[in-house]
């Protein structure tokens, strides 16, 4: 063989030993994957770690089967995993093959391992020597101290929401991760104020779900204090969900859904809950509506806790349907409406702010607070805020505040609701300084008769607050008294009663016209009656005074007046008369009778219509009560004593007393600002008696005699008096003197007449019937025309007409479809007359024409024709007239001449055709 065969042999040789031991290399399986990252890794002392390590699988041919990742501590840091070095490995590695890097975890049990670090070490060990195969990545393992709350695990707040449950029950439920124990030491805020007094109960009814049962509070800021004795089984107080205070605030929910429909308005937040913890939410717009946004969401109530809470602040104005736990239902977010209004834009220190909060709900509570122009609420210092008022049913709160310490600027009013978080601002209010005030008399001289209540008109400027001070103590009389301007019109008029200056009773003697002014009394005000009379004040002068503010001092007064108080006494008396239905409850009623002519002045009565007596006289409107247009107490303070008011009868029989008419419960209506008194009573049914009294004081006593009615005959004298200190006790003397008035009356008997008798009227339209009545002007009567005899058909004809002042009626009828001859009965009936009745005939309306001047040609043609067989014979007969006729023309309608004048123009017609004949 030669050398180059030998060499050919030899390599043949070895490549089929390397071939098979290739191929059995292969056939044993070969490790196609390796570890190519393995991360830096920190865990607690006595934890087990899971870390994730990096392997690369080869994609090379022939590559397969499984993978083992190893990780294991090279406590000698040789590089091998030796023997009982601390190890775990992933056997459930399956590669991918693809040259792409795959993530294994490995759990490494490290409990036993103290604090420090150590050397870590990670291989794919499929295939692999060991312990003689080397590390193919390595990093750092760091064991750190555990603390206790490590060790256990410290429990977390999860929620706290403030709603009512679904048994129906107020709550605060605190939601935690576990158990914890001293749930007594939980504490609630209200507005940063303590309020566990609200707390009924506590309660923790499944492990971390602590339940507050409350007492009614559901609005403003909620916070709960969770200190650190509130703690888990394991004593690991609560780690996360507290602010560096320990509190967390509470979500309050001012809506609970619970499986039903609901409204909430736009802000509120609503609690949805069935009662049971962990309950999978779902909350999404109704797509049923038009233009919805959408909105979908999925969640739960927690794991320990029973209440989801879905806000409306964000969402929009439409429906949203919900599912908890595939119970369903609706929230319809509603828009709240919430506005604020302010009466004036520009205000003084001086003034008010005043405005109104409204919303579209009513009975919700609000806060109304004042913001400077930064956005800041004014200091509370300052001004005073309106928390948690409720708005009324109508949803609106009127409110006021104080300006008096704020500063020149620009203000807004913030308006929220508390349950909903809603909050509106006004616009911008300006506050300047409030120049210095003044207070004047709008009259300096004011005059009044002593015993009325005097009006003192006041004008204020740049202030609301006056003191008055009437007399002085040298003039007998002294008293103060301070006003407040309440409607801010710059005007205030005070009353004064004359008639009380005996008393020191300021209740009694001071008042204000208008209704929201007033007279203050507090303890900074400077009301009283210093000085009072002994009797009336007497007629005289008086000083008067006004100052700015509450305090009536000896100097610089704004303004000085005078009191002119002269002598009362009576001016007139007068008769009046008005139907008997007219009613006459106050002065408007006698205002407005007299503008529609219902009251009349008159002596003669009608017997049954009222009699009204007038009376004039100063000095009463204090003593009657009859302050302006009040209803007076005539006859209950004073009759008989400081004033009179007598009616005697002046044609009593032959030896019969005179009657006396007891006016006592007649109706009295007062027009004090004019001194003017009506007394009203009915003419028959007022009750009277007979008295010889010739003491000249009337008793009437408290019965009436009825053989002393009033009869339709009877004629009355009027006497109203005043009387004088001379003939009653001064101190109830209205007069220095007696002064009295007189007036006559007398009753007559009712009666109305027609002016015909027997009415006759044409078949025309507008017939007027008339007739006169005694009764009292503005009565009403009823005008009844019924047909009889044999007209036909029949007819019922009717109107309404008043008696007029002068006494008389008229009524107009439509006659056009009456018949010439028909009948009829007329009847008039109303007021206090008895009915009258007369007959009545319809005649027939003519109407005559005459033309002035006037030329007449007549032709008259007469033709006779005679129809036979044999013969016919013609005449003709033509005559011609002419003349000339100058005559007047009128044209009227005279009831029952018309057939006549057609009579006669037939007969002159066949006169004239007789003589041409």
């Amino acid at each position: 063989m030669t050398r180059n065969k030998q060499i050919r042999a030899v390599l043949l040789a070895a490549l089929m030993v390397f071939s098979v031991f290739a191929g059995s290399i292969a056939l044993s399986g070969s490790a196609a994957a390796e570890v190519t990252n393995l991360p830096d890794t920190t865990v607690t002392e006595g934890d087990t770690v899971t870390i994730s390590v990096t392997v690369n699988s080869s994609s090379a041919a022939g590559a397969s089967g499984e993978n083992n990742t190893t990780v294991w501590i090279d406590s000698n840091d040789d590089g091998v995993l030796n023997d009982g070095e601390l190890n775990a490995t992933n056997t459930t590695y399956s590669p991918t093959y693809d040259d792409g890097d795959d993530t294994v975890l490995v759990t490494l049990d490290t409990s036993g391992l103290s604090t420090g670090t150590y050397n870590l070490s990670a291989i794919e060990t499929a295939g692999k020597t060991i312990p003689s195969t080397n590390e193919e990545a390595n990093a750092t393992l760091t064991v750190e101290a555990a603390t206790p709350a490590d060790e256990a695990g410290s429990p977390e707040l999860s929620s706290a929401v403030h709603y009512v449950n679904d048994g129906g029950d107020e709550v605060i439920e605190i939601a935690f991760t576990e158990q914890v124990t001293n749930i007594s030491d939980i504490n609630v805020y209200q507005d940063d104020d303590p309020v566990n007094s609200i707390i009924e109960s506590r309660s923790q009814p499944n492990a971390g779900q602590v339940v507050l049962d409350v007492n009614g509070v559901y609005t403003g800021d909620i916070v709960v204090e969770v200190p650190d004795t509130v703690q888990d089984t394991a004593g690991n107080s609560v780690s996360d969900g507290l602010d560096s205070d320990n509190n967390a605030t509470v979500t309050v929910a001012t809506v609970t859904a619970n499986g039903n429909n609901v409204n909430a308005y736009q802000g509120e937040v609503v609690a949805i809950t069935n009662g049971a913890i962990n309950q999978d939410v779902d909350v999404e717009s109704d797509e049923s509506q038009d233009d919805n946004e959408g909105f979908a969401f999925s969640g739960s109530t927690g794991e320990n806790s029973e209440v989801f809470t879905f806000n409306t602040e964000n969402r929009e104005i439409e429906r949203y349907n919900y599912t908890i736990d595939g119970t369903s239902g609706k929230i319809d977010v509603r828009d709240l409406g919430l506005d604020v209004t302010l009466e004036d834009l520009n205000v003084t220190t001086d003034d008010d702010l005043e405005g109104t909060a409204s919303a579209n709900a009513g009975n919700r509570p609000v806060d109304v607070l004042l913001l400077d122009e930064d956005g800041d609420e004014v200091d509370e210092d300052d001004y005073s805020p309106i928390e948690d008022e409720n708005l009324d049913g109508q949803g609106e709160l009127d409110f006021e505040f104080d300006l008096t310490d704020l500063d020149d600027g620009d203000y807004t009013v913030e308006v929220t609701d508390t349950r909903s978080g809603v909050t509106i601002e006004s616009d911008t209010v300006t506050v300047t300084e409030a120049a210095d005030g003044k207070a004047d008399f709008a009259n300096n001289v004011v005059t009044d008769q002593r015993g009325d209540v005097v009006a003192i008109p006041l004008t204020l400027s740049n202030t609301d607050i006056a003191t008055v001070t009437i007399g002085s103590e040298d003039q007998g009389y002294a008293a103060n008294v301070t006003v407040e301007d309440g409607n801010d019109d710059g005007e205030v008029i005070l009353l004064w009663d004359s008639s009380e200056s005996t008393s020191t009773n300021t209740g009694d003697v001071f008042d204000v016209d208008d209704s929201d002014d007033d007279i203050l009394t507090g303890s900074n005000d400077d009301t009283e009656v210093t000085t009072a009379t002994g009797d009336l004040i007497d007629a005289g002068d008086y000083d008067l005074e006004i100052r700015t503010g509450r305090t009536a001092t000896e100097d610089n007064a704004d303004n000085v007046g005078t009191l002119v108080l002269e002598e009362g006494g009576v001016q007139t008396v007068a008769i009046w008369t008005a139907p008997n239905s007219e009613s006459f409850g106050d002065l408007d009623d006698v205002t407005e009778a007299l503008e529609n002519g219902n009251v009349t002045q008159d002596d003669q009565i009608a017997f049954g219509d009222k009699v009204v007596v007038q009376i004039v006289a100063s000095g009463l409107e204090g003593s009657t009560g009859a302050e302006g247009d009040e209803t007076p107490n005539f006859f209950g303070n004073g009759y008989g004593d400081s004033y009179q008011l007598v009616i005697n009868q002046t044609n009593p029989g032959p030896n019969r007393d005179a009657k006396t008419l007891n006016v006592s419960d007649a109706d009295v209506v007062a027009d004090g600002n004019n001194d003017t008194y009506f007394v009203v009573f009915n003419s028959e049914s007022i009750d009277a008696q007979r008295e010889n009294n010739e003491s000249g004081v009337y008793d009437l006593g408290d019965g009436a005699d009825s053989a002393a009615a009033p009869e339709d005959d009877d004629s009355y004298q009027v006497e109203f008096k005043m009387v004088g200190e001379d003939d009653v006790d001064s101190a109830t003397a209205l007069v220095d003197d007696n002064s009295s008035m007189t007036a006559e009356y007398s009753n007559v008997e009712a009666e109305h007449d027609f002016d015909m008798d027997p009415v006759n009227v044409t078949n025309a339209e507008s017939q007027t019937i008339s007739g006169t009545s005694n009764v009292a002007p503005g009565s009403e009567l009823t005008i009844r025309l019924r047909s009889d005899g044999d007209t036909q058909p029949r007819f019922l004809k009717t109107a309404t007409a008043y008696v007029s002042e002068n006494g008389t009626f008229t009524a107009d009828f439509d006659f056009s479809e009456q018949s010439v001859g028909d009948t009829f009965t007329a009847t008039v009936s109303g007021g206090v007359a008895d009915e009258v009745e007369v007959d009545g005939n319809v005649g027939e309306a003519v109407e005559e024409t005459t033309t002035t001047e006037e030329t007449t040609t007549t032709t008259e043609e007469t033709t006779t024709t005679t129809e036979e067989t044999t013969t016919e014979e013609t005449t003709t007969e033509e005559t011609t007239t002419e003349a000339t006729t100058e005559e007047t023309t009128t044209e009227s309608q005279t009831p029952g001449f018309g057939v006549v004048v057609a009579l006669v123009a037939l007969v002159a017609a066949a006169l004239l055709a007789i003589r041409r004949d």
